[in-house]
């Protein structure tokens, strides 16, 4: 007899889910207002925007397309010691991530919270900035994507696999395992916004598309799982 405890998970995307708003686009205002790091700004967007008209063409998927934004995001911390970047880590949580989370999503946390389940957030979202957002929501784990660390400075390199697309639910797993947590994924639920969640969404077997872009609309639709958007959360 199978005496593991298997529990139910309640696995939710950062980006575009939980928050209002795109941690990309914050740390580059940041950088441009405070004029520090400009041309790493530009050397970002110049170099993940080059492909978009392959996208556009559907000549690239929207996986490919996204995850060379998710792994070269760490350029805009490029040579910052660690413990400035936690600092403005603490400042933009605080300044910006909190005050813009979807209230009603949030309240779907509390709900599985209050029933018991395990409840993860899964992001590209650099791993400490992702832990401070889960201990100020009081979320038991954070899974997100770590950042290489030389000599006491980022190296402007995350660490593989990035938690996104298909490494969302790999890394889920090997978080869980390195924990000694069993889930039974069959009863579990998964939030995203994103086509690039479409990898986390089908290893569980309640999967919720919450504002939705039109990839993951047309996959919700195909799959017929659930919508939640404005109208109806």
């Amino acid at each position: 007899m199978d005496s593991v405890i298997r529990h139910t998970a309640a696995f939710f995307d950062f980006d575009g889910t939980l928050y209002d708003g795109h941690i990309w686009q914050d740390l580059a205002r940041h950088h441009w207002t405070t004029r520090r790091h400009r041309r790493w700004v530009m050397a970002y967007v110049a170099r993940n925007m080059a492909p978009f008209p392959l996208y556009k063409l559907g000549l690239l998927s929207q996986v490919d397309f996204y995850r060379t934004w998710g792994e070269t995001m760490a350029w805009l911390l490029r040579g910052w010691c660690v413990d400035e970047g936690l600092a403005l880590f603490e400042r933009l949580t605080d300044e910006q991530v909190m005050p813009n989370l979807h209230g009603q999503v949030v309240d779907l946390v509390r709900q599985h919270q209050s029933q018991g389940h395990l409840v993860a957030l899964v992001s590209g979202l650099f791993a400490p900035w992702l832990e401070m957002v889960a201990q100020r929501l009081e979320v038991a784990h954070a899974i997100g994507t770590p950042l290489e660390v030389r000599d006491g400075h980022y190296t402007g390199r995350t660490i593989r696999p990035l938690c996104q697309g298909p490494g969302k639910p790999e890394r889920a797993k090997t978080h869980l395992t390195q924990r000694d947590l069993a889930v039974s994924w069959a009863a579990s639920f998964a939030y995203g916004d994103s086509g690039t969640d479409i990898a986390l969404l089908s290893q569980v077997g309640r999967p919720v598309v919450v504002y939705p872009d039109e990839n993951l609309r047309a996959e919700a639709q195909a799959q017929g799982w659930p919508v939640l958007g404005e109208d109806s959360l």
